[in-house]
């Protein structure tokens, strides 16, 4: 019994509450507020060195697709946004150590409970298929915005200042099938004085079950 809460629990914290989601639901709310948020966040991940591959797949699936709710759903958003911003938008913080690689430097990273290349890689495996995975840690080509270097990530010079062309945004949430949801993004486009929208730009990015997981199957900053 006590076996059957703990892992129970270990899905409340993946993915909470539960009911059929199935008519749109529209969140909406200033971009920059959403991205301050972000950035604040810190990554919900256990250490690959105190915890196995196997035992945190284990707390990351589900055996059967079940209806999710808004909450659920927003909730996954933020975190795509968060991790894909890792590698784009504000990469992960780092300490004051260096050491240079092929003439690049790169810092070690200084992120709470990712401490090597796996931690990292097994992160953003319960966030995004294995191909938005990959893509993301394939970043920089032959100089790659992260490395593991003597056992510990570490990360060269990124990131990018927020599109000022963009302003607030809104989210709409369809149920395509039973194991598929759109996480439909609209985005005010702004004029030069940022302050009068003159246009709207619109994604759609599907959150999807697979290998007993929900995850974004496609995914990029909207901003």
């Amino acid at each position: 019994m006590r076996e059957k809460v703990c892992l129970l629990l270990l899905l409340v914290l993946l993915l909470t509450g539960c009911g059929a989601q199935k008519d749109a639901v529209k969140a909406e709310g200033p971009e920059q507020t959403r991205q301050q948020a972000m950035e604040t966040a810190e990554p919900e991940v256990k250490s690959a060195a105190a915890e196995t591959d196997q035992n945190m797949t284990a707390t990351m699936v589900e055996k059967k697709a079940r209806p999710l709710t808004e909450e659920e759903i927003l909730t996954a958003y933020d975190r795509a946004v968060t991790a894909y911003s890792w590698f784009d938008l504000s990469p992960l913080q780092v300490t004051g150590e260096a050491t240079e690689v092929d003439g690049v430097a790169y810092y070690r990273v200084d992120a709470r409970g990712i401490q090597d290349l796996e931690d990292l890689r097994i992160y953003l495996r319960s966030v995004f298929s294995d191909e938005v995975a990959d893509q993301l840690l394939a970043t920089g080509g032959d100089r790659p915005l992260y490395r593991e270097i003597d056992g510990a990530l570490y990360r060269r010079d990124g990131g990018r200042e927020k599109d000022s062309a963009k302003g607030a945004s809104s989210i709409e949430i369809e149920q395509i099938s039973e194991t598929e949801y759109s996480v439909d993004v609209t985005v005010d486009l702004l004029d030069e004085d940022q302050t009068a929208v003159t246009g709207l730009e619109c994604w759609a990015f599907p959150y999807v079950y697979e290998e007993g997981r929900w995850v974004f199957s496609a995914f990029q900053l909207v901003y």
